[in-house]
């Protein structure tokens, strides 16, 4: 399946679902452009109740905004979000300081995905 297509999300969420939940809310939208298929985005959730993903950014409370060519090489592990941030190529919008003290959690994020990796064509 394609990265970021509509199964892949699918997919993506229900990968998400096994991850503890926080004590807190955190919704991340991601906005990929450039892609095959356009603009693509997504919100991974992370809460008290729930965790997955979302097509769509509505309901983000922080926005990144990154290129095919980075994201796929993010979503790959050949790339790094925080190079692509410090060399300019991703950009943050929103309340970025939900992001500060959930750097573990985020990470986890590429640790709960990595089995949707060998089903994935980037």
């Amino acid at each position: 399946m394609r990265y970021l297509s509509d199964q892949w999300m699918q997919r993506a969420d229900s990968a998400l679902t096994s991850m503890p939940p926080l004590g807190t809310t955190l919704a991340v939208g991601f906005v990929v452009v450039g892609g095959p298929e356009g603009e693509r985005s997504y919100t991974v959730r992370l809460g008290p109740d729930s965790v997955g993903l979302q097509p769509g950014t509505s309901s983000a409370g922080v926005t990144m905004t990154l290129d095919w060519k980075d994201a796929t090489e993010i979503a790959q592990g050949s790339g790094s979000a925080q190079r692509a941030f410090l060399d300019g190529r991703l950009k943050i919008g929103g309340d970025v300081g939900m992001l500060l003290g959930h750097q573990k959690e985020l990470a986890d994020i590429d640790d709960h995905l990595e089995a949707l990796r060998a089903d994935t064509s980037f």
